[in-house]
């Protein structure tokens, strides 16, 4: 049974043991308080690793997500909509009420405490021991993976290796470095007891831990650590790097040979949550121009929320086939209605850029900006449904080889890194080219955000990726011009008020925030 599907499992169990709670004391032992009902038996443990799992659809596909990770970063500016723009433009707006990242530091706690509670339970029920150590191993990745949201994005935060029962308020914060080092066992702990294949599409693997072991060796500079973590899932891994790039986001390929790890979303809104919303948030106002409507094959609903900067589209090589597969940058006359003179169905949209001066190229700016088509999902039912069904992709192989180089580099060897950087740049080319090649002298750690630029762009990554590799002062105010006030303490999120508020204990503010 998918996933997704044993979630409302759980959820039915849960419910059913609060009505009985209050049955006589001959059935006290049958309907025991929760959560010990629920993870009393291997079905329970199963159906609460999926609990956990299905925790990341807080942060991947939701504008929550895609707003602490996208915006004001090198690569993308705000759209013309949304009422989150001060987290571009780095305003005094930017504070400890910030809603979503209120919701962003309740999802991942609430995922941790999740992942405690199995843990903690665990070894209380007769089960396989086999199973039992996959359960382990692929909770404990998921509770590392949230802590690593928490501290690239607060800091040094709350940190908690069993379940919280009831509302806890002499929790004070524990520094980022110690968590980090948690996290470390935690993925090391998924590395080594994990499969490289799982019967069951989803789940957590040897790659993906070993993925995520080498980005939390980078945190601690490990640097030939994480590389030899990330070189061990290319050289020992199943993973293959898929022909051309534009067919990794293939709607009808997403369970590709790169995909070491996805969020999934299900075509069956019963068991789909909030689905996967990317489709409309790189989507800009095309439907507010003559000629034009909504169409699930150009975008879709546009909620107009992240514009690409200048610097992102002119980052590409012209035999980069990596820029037409992101961008959508031209559409299609598709409204009779207000079709311009001349004008008919499916001819290129002509865009007036300025008095006098028209193209096919649409604009880039606050009214009218490029398109990411990385995640365009035309199987929706209706061009106003929000709720979309593509998968996430949380780890892609062509990152692991990134990784590897980054690892590299930073390790003193940009000899051993250059093979791993020029193979995603191999695969990026466009048929019968070749991207220009880029030397052991020129290869640094800018040269390595400039190609996760190019291959990773818009799959939330980037805010962190900024952060954790020190840049995000320099690269923001070099190449986001919203950027105006960005100082240097936006290295981090503010605390949320709430969690502030609630403290009995002293529970610092980050610094520069009120």
């Amino acid at each position: 049974m998918p996933f997704n599907k044993r979630l409302h499992i759980l959820t039915a169990i849960s419910l059913c043991c609060t009505i009985f709670a209050s049955c006589s004391l001959d059935e006290k032992d049958l309907y025991k308080p929760v959560p010990e009902a629920i993870y009393s038996n291997p079905a329970g443990i199963s159906n609460g690793v999926t609990g956990v799992y299905s925790k990341l659809r807080a942060l991947y596909g939701s504008q929550k997500g895609f707003t602490a990770t996208t915006m004001g970063t090198d690569l993308f500016q705000h759209g013309k909509d949304g009422g989150y723009k001060f987290m571009d433009d780095y305003s005094t707006a930017l504070n400890p009420a910030n809603g979503y990242l209120n919701e962003i530091w309740n999802d991942c706690y609430a995922g941790i405490n999740a992942a405690n509670t199995v843990l903690d339970k665990i070894d209380l029920v007769e089960m396989d021991d086999k199973l039992k150590k996959q359960y382990k191993a692929e909770t404990r990745f998921l509770r590392a993976h949230f802590y690593y949201w928490l501290t690239l994005q607060f800091g040094d935060v709350v940190y908690s290796a069993h379940e919280t029962k009831g509302v806890v308020t002499d929790a004070g914060r524990t520094a980022k470095e110690e968590i980090w080092k948690s996290m470390l066992e935690d993925t090391q702990f998924a590395a080594d007891e994990l499969n490289w294949t799982s019967s069951e599409y989803g789940r957590i693997t040897k790659g993906a831990a070993l993925h995520q072991l080498a980005k939390i060796k980078l945190l601690l500079k490990d640097n030939d650590g994480a590389a030899a973590a990330a070189i061990k899932v290319i050289k020992e891994g199943p993973y293959q790097l898929v022909k051309t790039y534009g067919s990794v986001f293939d709607y009808n390929n997403q369970r590709n040979t790169e995909i070491l790890f996805a969020v999934q979303y299900l075509n069956n809104a019963l068991f789909n949550g909030d689905g996967n919303q990317g489709h409309a948030f790189f989507t800009p106002a095309y439907d507010q121009y003559a000629g034009l409507k909504r169409d699930l094959e150009q975008g879709g609903r546009p909620y107009t929320r992240f514009r690409p900067t200048a610097f992102f589209r002119d980052l590409f090589d012209q035999d980069d086939a990596r820029f037409d597969a992101t961008f959508r940058y031209t559409w299609t006359y598709n409204n009779t209605a207000t079709m311009p003179a001349g004008k008919k169905i499916g001819d290129t949209v002509v865009w007036q850029i300025s008095p006098g001066i028209t193209s096919l190229i649409a604009p880039n700016n606050d009214n009218m900006h490029w398109a990411v088509k990385k995640h365009d999902d035309p199987t929706r039912a209706s061009v106003q449904d929000l709720n979309g069904f593509r998968d996430f992709f949380v780890y892609r192989y062509s990152e692991t080889y990134l990784l590897a180089a980054e690892a590299l580099v930073l390790a003193g060897k940009p000899e051993d890194a250059l093979p791993y950087f020029n193979a995603v740049r191999t695969r990026a080319a466009k048929p019968g080219k070749q991207l220009p090649d880029v030397t052991i002298a020129q290869l640094n750690i800018d040269q390595i955000l400039d190609e996760r630029a190019r291959e990773l762009g818009g799959e939330s990554m980037r805010w962190m990726d900024l952060v954790r590799t020190g840049k995000l002062i320099e690269r923001v105010k070099k190449y986001n011009p919203n950027a105006v006030n960005i100082k240097e303490y936006h290295v981090l999120r503010p605390i949320p008020q709430a969690q502030i508020d609630l403290s009995t204990v002293e529970f610092p503010q980050n610094k520069g925030y009120f």
